[in-house]
């Protein structure tokens, strides 16, 4: 291994080139940006119904299935030129969507929809420290605990064991530390 790169910066960069051959593919047969993202909707509506309709399992195999997508819709953007305010906007919006139907699923499939309403909103919070922060011209804020990504592994993986309402409880608890380290992060940078 060489010095200095860890064992996360190694899965990132294989994980970037491995999106970066599929958004290749999925532009090569067709696909648009805005298609990539609807998929990644319409994987979510999927999940929450089968968390609705009581299969964690299923749940979180939907639940990946939308990751992937999340994560390919950026990179088939740039692969054709079509990266832009009105797409990253778009994209923006649909993944808070996806985030409150998949905590919403996932506190139905619990019983608890209390945590829920509070997943939701820490991980609503997450999302919205680092867009103001953005919107005032100071970075950094992007870097810190649990982003969006590990918000989506970590419901699968606990609705695939069958720790959902644990799932929620550790997304929340996360996304809550995320959102005033963003806030910290803010501060500091603010005054530099």
């Amino acid at each position: 291994m060489e010095k200095g790169v860890s064992m996360l910066e190694r899965l990132r960069e294989s994980t970037s080139n491995l999106i970066d051959h599929l958004a290749s593919y999925l532009v090569k047969i067709g696909f648009s940006a805005n298609s990539v993202t609807l998929l990644g909707l319409i994987f979510s509506f999927i999940a929450f119904y089968e968390l609705y309709s009581g299969s964690g399992a299923y749940g979180g195999i939907f639940i990946m299935i939308a990751g992937f997508f999340d994560a390919l819709d950026g990179a088939v953007a740039r692969k054709t030129g079509k990266a832009g305010p009105i797409g990253s906007f778009m994209d923006s919006v649909i993944d808070r969507i996806e985030d409150g139907l998949l905590m919403l699923g996932m506190g139905l499939y619990s019983q608890d929809l209390l945590l829920a309403a509070f997943s939701i909103h820490s991980s609503m919070l997450v999302s919205y420290v680092r867009a103001k922060a953005e919107s005032l011209r100071v970075g950094g804020t992007e870097y810190s605990l649990t982003g969006r990504a590990e918000r989506i592994i970590l419901a699968s993986l606990f609705c695939l064991l069958g720790y959902v309402r644990f799932g929620l409880l550790v997304i929340t608890i996360l996304s809550y530390i995320t959102a005033f380290e963003r806030i910290f992060i803010f501060l500091k940078k603010s005054k530099e």
